[in-house]
Parts: structure tokens; sequence; C-alpha cells
């Protein structure tokens, strides 16, 4: 077996991470006592295409109220080819303990179809909670996204585009927002990104995201790409007046990163819940 080359190291997350396999079987493991948990509408359509479904985990009964409720948004990572919503669900029990609801969004995956598809997907979901969210309690001027790896990189992408919805806030954990090296690495043998498509879905190179502010967080176990895309972006985002945060989060790294999401027991999950506007009360 060939060693892999030092850029292809640099776009495996695993290569520096402590258990990425251990850390995957969490996810499925919280997805599905969430979903036997909650209340969930499953694979509800937002689009025509097969795979553009969403499970909607409505806010308990208790936070409802006749205007909505908030809502978060998650958009599941897995190098745009792996993974898919019944894995995305870890952060709904935290979420709707906090009075929000919870939205995992599948997007469909590489090779069967491409990142510009998987762009207008996630950009399409968007608008169809902010038209039908209310149909599910939410409140459409009061949602809040956040995307692990890939899926980072879609909503930045997707966000940037005119005729995005506008949202209150993005939590972006260990995302890509220059693709041009993907090409070169083992990452595109599924993906098949041309140079010049590559450019075209790299949000360094794209408008402001269509968001009030914008929470930027990676693992302190993480590779130098990662790192150094994490600031470059933040830089392009304050240099066209949106307001961002970075954090780099000790002792976790670009798997375990995302389990803290509105987990009030971890650093990063206070944060975060900061960040979505939730009620102090609940941070303490």
């Amino acid at each position: 077996m060939n060693e892999p080359s030092p850029l292809d190291r640099e776009y495996s997350p695993s290569s520096v991470a402590r258990d990425a396999a251990g850390t995957l079987r969490r996810y499925r493991a919280r997805s599905d006592a969430a979903r036997a948990r909650l209340e969930v509408r499953a694979a509800v359509p937002y689009g025509p295409a097969t795979v553009e479904r969403c499970h909607v985990f409505p806010a308990s009964p208790a936070s409802r109220t006749a205007a909505g409720v908030p809502a978060l948004v998650f958009v599941h990572g897995g190098h745009w080819q792996e993974s898919g919503i019944e894995d995305a669900c870890f952060a709904a029990e935290h979420t709707v303990a906090h009075g929000c609801a919870f939205v995992a969004v599948s997007y469909g995956l590489a090779p069967a179809r491409t990142v510009p598809e998987m762009i207008v997907s996630v950009r399409a979901a968007l608008s169809w909670l902010a038209t039908f969210g209310p149909l599910y309690g939410i409140d459409p001027d009061r949602i809040h996204v956040a995307g692990s790896s890939a899926g980072a990189h879609l909503l930045a992408a997707a966000l940037a585009h005119s005729t995005a919805p506008w949202v209150r806030s993005a939590c972006l954990l260990s995302g890509l927002y220059d693709l041009g090296e993907i090409p070169h690495t083992y990452v595109n043998d599924a993906v098949g990104l041309t140079p010049g498509l590559a450019r075209e879905c790299s949000p360094l190179a794209m408008p402001a995201p269509r968001c009030t502010e914008v929470l930027l967080a990676t693992g302190e176990h993480e590779t130098g790409t990662y790192l150094r895309q994490q600031k470059e972006y933040a830089s392009h985002l304050a240099a066209l007046g949106v307001p961002v945060s970075t954090h780099t989060v000790p002792g976790r790294d670009h798997f375990d990163l995302p389990l803290d999401l509105a987990d009030p027991a971890t650093p990063f999950g206070r944060i975060s819940l900061r960040h979505l506007g939730l009620a102090e009360s609940h941070l303490e």
C-alpha cells in the first residue's frame, strides 16, 4: 500500500484524530437515542430529489409559543462522500432541551451528486424552512445553522448566494473554505472537482454569507490545513464586515468537536449556546 502524500495527510483529519471510528459510532448512538426519545418528523422532503430530505425535531411542547421557536439546522460532514442524517441528530436532545427545534439536513453524496448540487440542496433546505418552518412551530426569523467539515463548507457556500434566506447565525466547525487543493488529493477520487469548479465552490472567493454573525471553531488536534483555512476565512469575513469569532478548542479533534454542540456540560457547548442566543439560565 502506498504511503499517503503530505498533501493527502493534510486533508485527512483522521491522521491526527484520537479515535475517529469510535467517535463516528457515538454519532450514530446519540442520533438513534434522540430519534427514540424525542418527537421527530422523519425524512420530510424539502425538494424534489430523493436525497433532499430532513429530520425535523420540534421543540418540546412546553417551549412552543404562538410566534414559534428558534431552530438549529445541522448539516453533516464526511468529505462530501460519507455519513448522512441518520448520524447527524446527536445534538437534537440538547437543542430541544434549550427550547429550540432541531433539523438535520440530507444533501446526497459524491460520486452520485456533485458539490455544486449539494450547495444548491443545502440552500433549498434553508429556503424551505424559511417558508414552511411555521408548520413545525419554527419562527423563520430565528433560524440558526451549524455544520461540520463538509457541512461547514456547504453552509458557507449556500449562504453566500443572493437567493439564500437570511439566518440569525452560523456555527461552522472544522470547515474547508478554499477547495483549490482538493483536485490534487485522494478526496477528489469520489468528489471529482475540476480546478475551475474548486474555485467556484470556495467560500473564500464568495460574497459574505447571509447571516448576522459567524462562529468558527476547530479542535486542537487538527491538521495545519484546517487550522490555516479557518484563519483565512475569518479574515475574509472580517474584511466583508461580518461579525466573526474563532476558537481552537482544547482537547478536541475534527470528529469529536461536533458532539459538544449545544451541550452545556462542555466549554465549547456553552460557547455555542451563547452564540445561538439561548437563555443564560441554561448555561449555569
